[in-house]
């Protein structure tokens, strides 16, 4: 699925090339301020209209009920607090080596793109896959405790997701745009921003000769990124679901969207932001289009 590299270094795969390499094989000098500035603020406008967006297309599908826009409004908060600091994120990705996101900021600067969109959208779409086999296999981990408390007796009830209610056709068109719209937002966040954050204090703790985090480090960096992403998922539920810190922290690593993310992380190392976004959305299209059909045949099956 990919190709070897070592991880922490500025590389872009020759399949996916988006600037002209340098004739005497130097490393490319890192971006003007003006085009630093151009990527910042649109990489913090897609962030914040993504994460806007998302709440009144989750609202059309039910997968969010309007007293649950009270519980958005630290989410919103988290992602300007998360989206001001693309800037900062840019920087640390140049010092450390990390992709950022290649394609945009070579189309922003004017460089001459090489690379093939056949080949980033395959490896893209296959990371997808591996997201939501992780995913579903933890979901089903936990769906298998739940029915076993719940037929222990432990009051432990399984509601019926609202979601189940609303046409099939309408799950499927606004559940893409609900798609579309947190994998843009998501990761800038929790890729692009995190993952500089992380990747930085992992430097001041473990690096290679070069100076660049090493390979052990960007795993546990990739790791916790994807747990606060799961963490992230978690917090709407959290307090009906554990009563303790400690059994809310051991809940985040039971959540498909922890694992999830570790797997839209290594992507993101290996391939930059844009390749990420497409796997993130590529997989909640295709979750929305399962459940989709899934609402159509119990409809069918009832009439």
């Amino acid at each position: 699925m990919e190709d070897e590299a070592v991880e922490g270094h500025p590389r872009i795969y020759p399949g996916d090339q988006v600037i002209e390499p340098a004739v005497d094989g130097s490393v490319v000098a890192r971006a003007p301020r003006a085009a630093w500035r151009r990527e910042s603020a649109l990489l913090i406008a897609l962030a914040i209209a993504g994460a806007v967006a998302e709440y009144p297309l989750a609202l059309a599908i039910k997968s969010l009920e309007v007293e649950g826009l009270w519980h958005a409004i630290p989410f919103l908060g988290l992602t300007f607090v998360l989206a001001s600091l693309v800037p900062v994120a840019l920087r640390i990705n140049g010092g450390l080596g990390l992709p950022g996101a290649p394609l945009i900021a070579a189309k922003i600067a004017g460089d001459k793109i090489h690379f093939s969109i056949r080949s980033l959208a395959r490896i893209s779409i296959g990371y997808a896959i591996v997201a939501a086999a992780a995913g579903a296999g933890v979901l089903v981990i936990v769906i298998v405790l739940l029915v076993f408390i719940a037929r222990g007796g432990a009051g432990v009830s399984l509601p019926k997701p609202p979601m189940l209610t609303v046409a099939p056709g309408r799950i499927a068109i606004v559940g893409a745009l609900v798609a579309i719209a947190a994998a843009v937002s998501e990761e800038i966040q929790f890729r692009l921003v995190l993952y500089a954050i992380f990747g930085w204090i992992a430097r001041l703790i473990s690096r290679d000769s070069s100076g660049y985090p090493g390979r052990r480090a960007l795993w546990i960096v990739t790791i916790a990124q994807g747990y606060l992403f799961g963490i992230i998922h978690l917090l709407p539920v959290g307090g009906a679901l554990f009563h303790s810190t400690s059994k809310f922290l051991i809940g985040g690593l039971v959540m498909p969207q922890t694992w999830e993310g570790v797997v839209f992380g290594r992507l993101y190392l290996r391939r930059g932001l844009e390749a990420s976004m497409l796997a993130h959305a590529a997989m909640d299209v295709a979750l929305f289009g399962l459940a989709a059909i899934g609402v159509l045949r119990s409809h069918l099956g009832a009439g």
